[in-house]
Formats: C-alpha cells, sequence, structure tokens
C-alpha cells in the first residue's frame, strides 16, 4: 500500500465516521421525538440509564452535550420530574444545576419515556438483522465506549466474537 493509498483509506474512513455520526444523531432526535424529549434530554435519561448517578460535567461528556447544554436539561428534567439531583451547587445564586451536583435518573422517567422508545427501536431492529452479526450494534458499541479506529483493527484481526466487545 503506498502513501496515497493510506491516505484515501483514512479519508474514507473519515467520510464514513461522519456519516456514521450524522445518521446516530438523527437517530437519537427520532427516538427523542417519539419520547417526547428533546435531543439533549433523551441523551442525558439514556446516559443515566447505562451509567447510573453521575457527576453533572461527566454526564455532559457522556450525552455529547456542552456543560451548559446538558445544565439546561437537567435542570429541565429536575422541573418535570425525571432526574434527581443530589449534593449542592459549588457557589452562591446559579440558575439550574452546578458542576457540583449528582444527577439521578427517576426510576418513572425510565420507564415514561425511555423504554418505550428503546422498546421501540428494538423490536424495529430485530427483524432487520435478520439473526445476522449486526455490524451497526458492533459500531455503536464501539462508539460508545470511544476506541479508535486502530483499536477496532486490531481487534478485528483476532476475530473477536463482536457481541463481547
Amino acid at each position: 500500500m503506498s502513501n496515497d493509498d493510506g491516505i484515501d483509506v483514512i479519508a474514507a474512513v473519515e467520510r464514513e465516521t461522519a456519516g456514521l455520526f450524522a445518521q446516530a444523531d438523527r437517530l437519537v432526535e427520532a427516538l427523542a421525538a417519539r419520547a417526547g424529549l428533546d435531543a439533549a434530554r433523551f441523551r442525558c435519561l439514556a446516559a443515566l440509564r447505562r451509567q447510573g448517578a453521575l457527576p453533572l460535567r461527566r454526564l455532559a461528556t457522556l450525552a455529547g452535550l456542552t456543560e451548559r447544554e446538558a445544565g439546561e436539561a437537567v435542570a429541565g428534567m429536575e422541573r418535570d420530574g425525571q432526574a434527581i439531583l443530589r449534593g449542592t451547587p459549588e457557589g452562591p445564586g446559579q440558575d439550574g444545576p452546578a458542576a457540583g451536583v449528582i444527577v439521578e435518573l427517576h426510576p418513572a422517567a425510565d420507564r415514561a419515556w425511555l423504554e418505550p422508545a428503546l422498546r421501540e427501536l428494538r423490536e424495529a431492529w430485530f427483524p432487520l438483522t435478520r439473526g445476522r452479526c449486526d455490524d451497526l450494534a458492533l459500531v455503536a458499541g464501539l462508539m460508545a465506549r470511544s476506541r479508535r479506529l486502530t483499536d477496532l483493527v486490531t481487534m478485528l484481526r483476532h476475530s473477536p466474537d463482536p457481541f463481547t466487545l
């Protein structure tokens, strides 16, 4: 493989990755809309469901939001009974949750908003995969774990079971 081939491969991977992220954003927006939420709230709720209670800064990172966006989403989630805040704000007179607050998913929010949307996704997805290896789930799992492409290439050379990555 020449240097130009390597550059072409990198450019192709970058284009495909950008496309996957755009598709993932559209999927999150559609799921959020089906659940009656905006995408930021849906991302926060999903991150809390996966990880449990989190500090606001960590929640923002996992949800792919700025700290301000996450703070606004969490303030609305608390107001609407979707999240429980523990701890105290880092400083007087702050609007909304501050960085020192721990955010926890309210159990009713999972049942009312997340589970129906995720169940619908699973039910729609299963017939599409027809029992084959679910490549998109593999890619989504790797992206969710922030694995680098070089890690993926190394792992694929060892032919792992895609469902245990």
